[in-house]
């Protein structure tokens, strides 16, 4: 049990501010699947298949296992290389993650098929069977306190910048490399990126993130104000090494508000980021989503490109090596081709029952020509309506009733495309609770009123299909309302969740709940929904995670017209 690991306190500073970070003692190697600690070197020769049913590789590589790297403070971690059997110099592309150098992806289920990949990639990170192919090492190394290296897992932040600077300038000065280093790989290994880039280390030319969240507390942790702890105890739970790792869930239980300098040092100093950046997102990611766009909107290079996809990442990520090859031939290698004029962004636009558009090209993001509707509520016809209701009116649910929930819908009289941000902004009251929590969901509906989520193909755990996601989604414990009025807008309400202010029963509160981005198209006959709900409606991604608890009880009435005209704002585009 995570519970029982010894735990220890790590004193650090930032911005001038002392605080202690606490680690929990790490699975031990002993009884793992490491495979040992082995320094060698050899060729994996042209043909040859690492494992069962593996994809043959296309060149001979030379493998280097476990070779030291020595960190700024004296720690040494260990990588593998991978890199072409040739005497040109290469470029590099860097790996980085602490889920270990041996594990696969597709040893998930629903994960990638072993036969599309060389089964020499880390978990979620650039597949060296494709990459060594085509003149290109890669980097994999286990970061610090992961597996056998020396010292203690930390998550992000400065201090993982910093090493990943180390290696970086490490691998440039190999006699083997060309001196241009760039990095790839999805989730951590899109934030690390982040992180790194941050740093500008020299040798850095370009990054390609695939997904990655850019907030800790705010995007994982405690979205909305709402603690959220069940992926990051399962990520705290399976870490292994020799160290201790950094507990974010301990530390939410130590440090509750956002406006704590530990959650401060966790948020991606994007604007620091200035290297050539390929970014991915997807609309349908249960941690990626906002993260991802929002960096894309602050990272301070014009040179840089976004590609929205409408499936899960992990196959995306190898679906999409020789669009990368081009991004990664014009920065590493210097090669004139067209990467420079692909359009700066690409969107796909999900559409339940018809057919997604993939790779629309767009001049940027939120899309400028969009036009923010107000759709009123209003509880006499459960409607949204492009005009205020003159009438009060309420609709009251059970909070702590999974049936409990409100639905407001608005029959779409022609098609309509519905691409960028969506807030709700609702009057409340509760009956006898001091607190509340509402997840905000926006879908659409057929002729019937059946729900139409989108589908997400290629999700671990999910059938043939896919697995349905209600997306866009927002959620907010009430108490945790306030708003940084600076940075806010009506599209994108911005939570401060700088302090808890309770809530008096009886009294109606205006809450403004921002939904992560979405791009889907709403046929005519169709409608678009707004689902309010006093629990989450997708499931967990890892099916050992238990539902995510909330503190409901009593009653929520939500308000309409009138003085209390609550309203959704929806990103309405013409194509």
């Amino acid at each position: 049990m995570l519970e029982d690991r010894e735990r220890k306190l790590v004193p650090r500073t930032y911005e001038g501010e002392r605080f202690d970070v606490v680690f929990i003692k790490q699975l031990p190697l002993e009884g793992s699947d490491y495979p040992g600690f082995r320094q060698e070197v050899r060729v994996l020769k042209k043909g040859s298949v690492n494992g069962e049913n593996a994809k043959p590789l296309d060149c001979d590589i030379v493998f280097e296992r476990d070779v030291p790297v020595k960190l700024r403070d004296g720690v040494t971690i260990y990588t593998d290389i991978f890199r072409p059997d040739t005497q040109e110099k290469i470029p590099a592309i860097i790996a980085w993650t602490p889920y270990g150098k041996h594990f696969h992806i597709h040893d998930f289920p629903g994960g990638i098929p072993r036969e599309t990949v060389s089964n020499l990639q880390k978990q979620e990170c650039p597949d060296p069977g494709f990459w060594c192919a085509h003149g290109y090492a890669v980097v994999q190394p286990d970061t610090r306190g992961a597996w056998n290296s020396e010292g203690d897992t930390v998550q992000w932040g400065e201090e993982e910048g910093k090493d990943a600077y180390d290696l970086i300038e490490w691998a440039a000065g190999q006699e083997w490399c060309s001196g241009k280093i760039g990095m790839n790989g999805n989730s951590w290994g899109a934030v690390g990126q982040w992180w790194a880039a941050a740093q500008n280390p020299p040798h850095l030319a370009a990054i390609a993130p695939w997904e990655g969240l850019a907030d800790m507390y705010g995007e994982v942790l405690c979205r909305g104000g709402v603690p959220d702890m069940g992926f990051q105890k399962l990520c705290a739970s399976l870490m292994t090494g020799r160290g201790y790792a950094e507990s974010a869930s301990d530390m939410l239980e130590k440090y509750p508000q956002a406006s704590h300098p530990y959650w401060k040092s966790k948020r991606v100093p994007a604007e620091k980021i200035t290297v050539p950046a390929y970014i991915v997102a997807s609309y349908v990611s249960t941690l990626h989503t906002h993260g991802t766009f929002d960096v894309y909107r602050r990272i301070n290079c014009e040179e840089k490109w976004l590609r929205v996809h409408n499936t899960h990442e992990w196959p995306d990520l190898y679906e999409y090596q020789e669009d990368l090859k081009r991004f990664f031939d014009c920065y590493l290698k210097g090669i004139e081709n067209d990467w420079k004029q692909t359009p700066q962004v690409r969107l796909s636009v999900l559409d339940r029952e018809g057919t997604d558009v993939v790779n629309r090209p767009e001049q940027d993001w939120p899309l400028p020509d969009t036009q923010y509707l107000r759709l009123f509520l209003d509880a006499d016809s459960s409607a949204l309506t492009p005009q205020p209701p003159k009438q009060r009116g309420n609709v009251t649910y059970r909070t702590d009733d999974h049936a409990g929930k409100a639905v407001f819908s608005m029959p779409a009289q022609m098609d309509m495309e519905f691409t960028g941000y969506f807030a709700a902004h609702l009057y409340v009251s509760t009956d006898v609770a001091d607190d509340t929590d509402l997840f905000v969901y926006v879908v659409k509906q057929d002729k019937t009123g059946r729900l139409l989520p989108p589908i997400v193909k290629g999700a671990p755990f999910s059938g043939e299909k896919g697995t349905e996601l209600f997306v866009p989604n927002g959620r907010l414990r009430a108490s945790s309302r306030g708003l940084d009025e600076m940075r806010s807008t009506e599209a994108e309400p911005v939570l401060l969740h700088a302090k808890c202010e309770k809530l008096e029963p009886g009294k109606i509160y205006r809450v403004d709940i921002p939904l992560w981005p979405i791009g889907m198209k709403v046929r005519q006959g169709q409608a678009l929904a707004l689902i309010i709900s006093g629990y989450n409606l997708n499931p967990e991604e890892w099916p050992q995670l238990p539902p995510l608890p909330t503190i409901n009880k009593g009653k929520l009435t939500i308000h309409t017209g009138g003085e209390y005209c609550s309203y959704l704002t929806a990103p309405y585009v013409e194509r």
